[in-house]
């Protein structure tokens, strides 16, 4: 059990502040090595691919779909950063991380959201060094005459691939909209994971979730039905989430923040 904080003013939002900082540096690592390796592995494959066409045919490479092999190392880094980032501030071994809470005396309810926008911040780091290497390659073999459309090769490749869209959707504010409510999402289901560690007990649903989430998130962003129903279905999965850890915490005679 988390004690709950008093009215501290600047002591309170230091305490906050610190459980913010605690879960991010945890995260730090496990971001950046995930982030790099997976930039590598998307630069390597497409630059694989774009060899392999530019050597059989004669044409343009950077099209509609060139973007598309990328799918695989986003989907491969987002999960195995999904799991890394459920480990911060859960029991694990000899790691107990109730005693830092505790000193830092700050509700539950507050360490939850704390670390879900922690972790929210990471998996975006990931998606932003996946973007900034499509960007850049794309980029480059637009200038380098190997683009279908001319000057605007790379903003057409980057429209109809649904991976780079996703990434990099332009002006189309639904699919923002969309990347933010999945990052959060997929963010506070991470702290769900460590809150119930911390309760004693396994939960399975942020696992099914990220298995869920994986699909859709790379799913056509064209598609107006798959963009509303993910609007729509985020916020009931967080009230869901939030629900069940003020239950606990009620269960466990911690008040609410």
């Amino acid at each position: 059990k988390v004690d709950k904080p008093g009215l501290g003013g600047g002591e309170e939002v230091k305490k906050h502040l610190s459980v913010f900082m605690l879960a991010s540096r945890f995260m730090l690592w496990p971001t950046v090595i995930v982030s790099l390796l997976g930039a590598a592995a998307t630069f390597t494959i497409l630059m694989y691919d774009f060899q392999n066409l530019a050597g059989a045919y004669n044409a343009p490479v950077l099209d509609g779909d060139f973007f598309d092999a990328a799918a695989w190392p986003v989907r491969i880094g987002m999960l195995a950063l999904f799991i890394l980032l459920t480990r911060p501030l859960r029991e694990r071994g000899g790691v107990q991380p109730d005693y830092t809470l505790r000193r830092l005396r700050v509700g539950e309810l507050a360490v939850f959201f704390w670390q879900g926008l922690a972790a929210a911040m990471s998996l975006f780091v990931f998606l932003a060094f996946q973007a900034a290497v499509c960007f850049g390659l794309g980029l480059y073999l637009q200038n380098a005459g190997y683009g279908s459309s001319g000057n605007m090769s790379l903003i057409v490749a980057l429209v109809n691939s649904p991976v780079a869209h996703m990434l990099l959707p332009l002006g189309d504010w639904p699919v923002y909209i969309r990347l933010a409510l999945m990052l959060m999402t997929l963010g506070l289901s991470t702290s769900y994971s460590a809150f119930i560690s911390r309760m004693g007990k396994m939960a399975l649903s942020p696992f099914a979730l990220i298995a869920l989430s994986l699909p859709i998130l790379f799913s056509d962003a064209r598609s107006q039905g798959v963009e509303l129903s993910i609007i729509l279905l985020c916020p009931v999965v967080i009230l869901c989430m939030y629900a069940s850890v003020r239950n606990h915490i009620k269960y466990d005679g911690e008040s609410d923040v």
